[in-house]
């Protein structure tokens, strides 16, 4: 594979998980199905499958039963719910003592009564496998519409013109890339990166006022964010580095050949 195609290659892929926003793309389909087994468990108020869920030996029945009082307080029935995994670590080990894997998953969990986050430890070994360890608590990242792919269905009309922009701007980034790669001005890896930059402004209205800042930095995404706490976020980004080799293009090629000849 030629480099240009190379590189043209990885910046469609980067292309597409920018814009399908990388953190939905954050799965693990077994701690999906722990988190699930445990809601349903808290809204049946089953202590006993909860336990019997468990890594075996971690806690006593009467251990478990003193923590579950305090979960069980705190978790509010609702039979419709969504989750959104924040973070996921996952530790594998391998020696003499024996092989243990450890995996810890952070969850955000919105139901029509209240919002939580829920963090669940999964482990695995020799002995047995379970739940190891969860936490639970109420509150969780704002809701949004994020003006993506991902609430397209909800998205307004400046939503999708901020959309469009993003698009564009990183199919111009890939040509631009693949420009420089082809022509190799002087400083090309210079220019390259350059051509990743982009000039963002944004504006940010929340309970706590407004807040109007710019700056320069790379893979940056336009979009008007809407939260559920009435917090709105408006960025406008350009990519001014790709702008900025476009308009000295001509220059740099000449520079080149006079440097060649």
């Amino acid at each position: 594979m030629k480099k240009s195609s190379a590189i043209i290659l990885l910046f469609s892929i980067l292309f597409c998980c920018i814009l399908s926003g990388c953190a939905d793309l954050l799965r693990n389909e077994d701690m999906d199905k722990e988190v699930a087994y445990l809601i349903e468990a808290l809204n049946e108020d089953d202590a006993d499958r909860i336990f019997l869920s468990m890594y075996p030996g971690v806690v006593t029945r009467e251990e478990f039963d003193e923590s579950y009082e305090a979960v069980r307080q705190l978790w509010q029935k609702s039979d419709e719910y969504t989750t959104k995994m924040n973070s996921i670590n996952t530790r594998k080990n391998f020696n003499k003592t024996g092989d243990f894997l450890i995996c810890q998953a952070q969850y955000y969990v919105y139901t029509q009564a209240q919002d939580y986050t829920i963090t669940l430890t999964y482990r695995s070994d020799d002995n047995g496998e379970g739940l190891y360890q969860f936490n639970l608590n109420v509150g969780a990242e704002p809701v949004l519409i994020s003006g993506g792919f991902t609430t397209a269905g909800k998205n307004s009309a400046l939503q999708w013109a901020l959309l469009l922009l993003s698009v564009l701007s990183y199919l111009f980034i890939i040509v631009t890339a693949v420009d420089i790669l082809r022509k190799r001005p002087r400083l090309f890896g210079v220019w390259l990166a350059a051509a990743l930059t982009f000039m963002g402004f944004g504006i940010q209205v929340s309970s706590a006022g407004l807040h109007v800042g710019g700056n320069v930095s790379w893979f940056v995404l336009s979009a008007f964010k809407i939260y559920s706490t009435g917090s709105r976020k408006f960025v406008a980004a350009l990519p001014v580095g790709a702008i900025v080799y476009w308009c000295l293009r001509k220059k740099l090629l000449r520079d080149n050949q006079y440097k060649s000849i």
